[in-house]
């Protein structure tokens, strides 16, 4: 009788951590367009465990402007209780690495370096990001954390579905939503005048 009670705790103990640590996962699909012509493509998936959320995005795309660039961005976001905890964003160009930032949260700031080392701290909580902005439109958010630029960055409303981000390189891009998910961006890049189209046919569950 003890051994089956001792057996009953166990298996009630592991079904609970079954339970506990199911997570739930979606994404988003788009397609990377210039001159309306599809030159990439993009994923961003979302997987929820407890109070994380983790975002990853993941794109390509190959522009041909004098000479052929081919652009491959990933980006793992990750947030605690709505807090960012941790941002990396990785970016080569035609192979070469371009970009490798890490924001990590140690409970007071953020430490912040880039393909070079550390890159100085921001001392303030963090509560979206450009990854964040595919699943979460920011209809009462005032600034978002850029993964490329390190640092806070003002997002204007446009209308009641377009939201604007004005990067510090002079470049725009703008976000347009339909319930709550963002089915646009336009992006206004150093090489071209993008738009990343959102695959409507494709399951947002996985």
């Amino acid at each position: 009788m003890k051994a089956f009670l001792i057996f009953s705790i166990l298996l009630h103990n592991n079904l609970q951590a079954n339970i506990t640590t199911s997570i739930a996962k979606e994404y988003l699909n788009y397609s990377i367009i210039k001159d309306d012509r599809t030159i990439g493509n993009i994923r961003v998936e979302r997987s929820l465990k407890d109070d994380i959320t983790e975002y990853l995005f993941e794109s390509r795309a190959k522009v041909k402007i004098i000479y052929s660039i081919e652009i491959y961005d990933k980006m793992d976001v990750t947030f605690k209780q709505n807090i960012l905890q941790q941002a990396k964003l990785y970016r080569t160009m035609n192979g070469k690495l371009k970009v490798n930032n890490t924001a990590t949260w140690n409970g007071s700031f953020y430490n912040l370096s880039d393909k070079d080392g550390a890159n100085g701290s921001l001392k303030q909580s963090i509560f979206s990001s450009t990854a964040s902005l595919y699943f979460n439109e920011p209809q009462n958010i005032k600034s978002v954390f850029s993964e490329k630029f390190q640092k806070m960055i003002p997002i204007q409303k446009i209308n009641s579905k377009k939201y604007r981000i004005n990067l510090p390189n002079g470049n725009t891009t703008t976000y347009t939503y339909s319930s709550g998910i963002c089915t646009l961006v336009e992006a206004n890049t150093d090489f071209a005048n993008l738009k990343f189209v959102l695959d409507t046919n494709s399951d947002k569950t996985h």
